[in-house]
């Protein structure tokens, strides 16, 4: 049997799409100076290639992945986006608009000097920073008919022009940006590492040791006579170890433990800690035994923050270990995980894992928020109408002298933030869990760039030709001059520590892979915490960018 395999991709558009993302994650997974180049450009790579020797897609295919992808970031930028402007928050916003802003002057004034064709220059900004928002954004201003083409031009070309520029200046945005976090704290005689172990020793963060991070219960005779007569609340968390005491019993009765519980010798003290700290409690209060019925079940749990109990308190203050007898294990803001401590602040929509027995989870999820459960249902309900409210906002105008309206992009980015920030308000609205929400943002920025890239692939060739040169080096400066203004202004302005400005910048320019070369420079998490701080900001904003450069150029 004889297949004729190109007739049969030409004939079958579910099959040439799924090989195009098949092809592309290939190529994504392929390493270059150990960083993966992502599966979206892989994606763009490949289309562009089946788009000049004549493949089509039905238009379809990118709108729908276009609604699905900037819906999800909206929907998951919702619960750090306005936290971003309070207190701390407003350094990270800071850093973004001083990035977003140099990169808009430098695109405008290169374009405007190159006399780049209409489309260009949102192609360059959003390759440059790697901010696919950027380019579905400026798409989407031509599609929606936002901006005048110019004449001689079709809109089929412009949206071409910005593919292939994306796809000319993506892969020194990738791979200049992570060698210019490497390279730039040693130009500046900075010691990342001892940076970022200062910067955890004064905010109380702790990072992992000897990769023993499972809590424990162990039982001590209260053998030291200076222990005696102390209250759990005077021992605070047992002398600083971190450990919590679980449970007391006193000749083979377990008593009411409160935190004004007078501990006496001979006590039965069930102690629950990590295995480092417990080793330490040892030597405070006696030696260890065996007493199995002072030994309790302890469970683990996430508890999404969503309480005024917790928003904007220090682990301390919220009194997880010393009201509630819990241990906290690890924090996640935005899916990134932060360096555990006492001092680390809580913000809405972070998640929390916490461990204990289940009485004691169960209080404290009932204060700080609400525990992140095996639901794996998706409210396709508000989903669904949350999409539809930002399609008819995003295609309605308003009339100020001219027709305003901010585009399907900004439709849909206004509606999933909303949405995504009324679920922290109200747990059960919205629900998208995780798992979903990876595999709708991912699908749909690769059915986007499938259909893009296909769509541009007819004038690569003739673009790398004329203008190709030009479009890569002025990328080369979209890529430098942003973050090193974001790094002066971060360093000398605010006077950020060096490891949160370091993973600040990385967040503005919303680039993961960066973070993590940082993360493994300064051998510590505490970059997060400024990435998680300005990722959220960074992805509206540069979505925002897209249309504000199309209208420009």
């Amino acid at each position: 049997m004889e297949i004729d395999l190109v007739a049969l991709l030409k004939s079958r558009e579910e099959l040439l799409l799924f090989t195009i993302i098949g092809l592309g994650y290939l190529i994504g997974n392929i390493r270059l100076f150990k960083i993966d180049l992502g599966s979206s450009i892989g994606v763009l790579l490949i289309s562009l290639v089946f788009g000049h020797y004549g493949f089509q897609l039905s238009k379809i295919v990118g709108t729908l992945g276009f609604i699905f992808f900037i819906y999800s970031v909206g929907y998951q930028a919702g619960p750090r986006f306005f936290a971003s402007f309070r207190e701390d928050g407003w350094r990270y916003v800071q850093i973004c608009l001083v990035i977003a802003t140099t990169s808009v002057l430098l695109v405008f004034g290169i374009g405007y000097f190159l006399q780049f064709p209409q489309g260009y220059s949102a192609g360059i900004l959003a390759g440059a920073l790697t901010s696919t928002p950027t380019l579905a954004a400026a798409q989407d201003a031509v599609t929606s008919g936002l901006i005048t083409i110019t004449p001689g031009l079709t809109p089929e070309a412009v949206k071409a022009n910005i593919a292939v520029a994306y796809a000319i200046t993506y892969i020194f945005g990738l791979l200049g940006l992570i060698f210019t976090v490497q390279v730039l704290p040693r130009l500046f005689g900075i010691n990342l590492e001892e940076e970022a172990k200062q910067f955890a020793k004064k905010k109380g963060l702790v990072e992992e040791e000897d990769g023993i991070n499972l809590p424990q219960v162990r039982v001590y005779s209260l053998d030291n006579e200076e222990m005696a007569g102390k209250t759990p609340r005077e021992l605070r968390f047992i002398e600083n170890t971190g450990c919590i005491i679980l449970k007391v019993l006193r000749q083979n009765e377990e008593i009411k433990l409160t935190s004004e519980t007078q501990l006496l010798k001979k006590d039965h003290i069930a102690i629950v800690g990590l295995h480092q700290n417990l080793l330490r409690t040892s030597e405070t209060m006696g030696k260890e035994i065996d007493d199995p019925e002072a030994k309790t079940i302890l469970t683990t749990t996430r508890v999404l923050i969503n309480n005024s109990e917790a928003v904007g308190k220090s682990i301390r203050d919220t009194g997880i270990s010393d009201l509630y007898a819990c241990i906290p294990l690890r924090a996640t803001r935005g899916g990134i995980e932060l360096p555990m401590g006492q001092e680390l602040i809580l913000q809405k929509g972070d998640i929390l894992e916490v461990c204990s027995t289940k009485e004691c989870l169960e209080r404290l999820v009932k204060a700080f928020g609400r525990a992140e459960t095996a639901v794996h249902e998706t409210d396709l309900l508000t989903f669904s109408f949350g999409i539809c409210a930002g399609i008819i906002l995003g295609t309605s105008t308003v009339k100020l002298g001219i027709p305003i309206s901010i585009g399907m992009a900004g439709g849909l980015l206004i509606a999933g933030l909303i949405v995504g920030f009324m679920r922290t308000i109200h747990p059960f609205f919205g629900n998208v869990p995780h798992g979903a929400r990876f595999i709708l943002k991912e699908l749909g920025i690769l059915f986007f760039m499938a259909s893009v890239g296909i769509n541009a692939g007819s004038g690569l060739l003739r673009a790398l030709e004329s203008t190709g040169a030009s479009i890569f080096f002025t990328g080369v400066i979209i890529t430098l001059v942003p973050m090193l203004s974001g790094v002066f202004y971060g360093r000398y302005v605010l006077k950020m520590n060096p490891a949160i400005l370091a993973g600040a910048i990385t967040g503005g320019l919303t680039s993961t892979p960066a973070l993590s070369v940082v993360t493994r420079t300064a051998k510590s998490n505490v970059p997060a915490i400024g990435y998680a701080g300005a990722y959220a900001f960074a992805n509206i904003l540069l979505t925002l960018v897209g249309q504000l450069v199309m209208f420009l150029s």
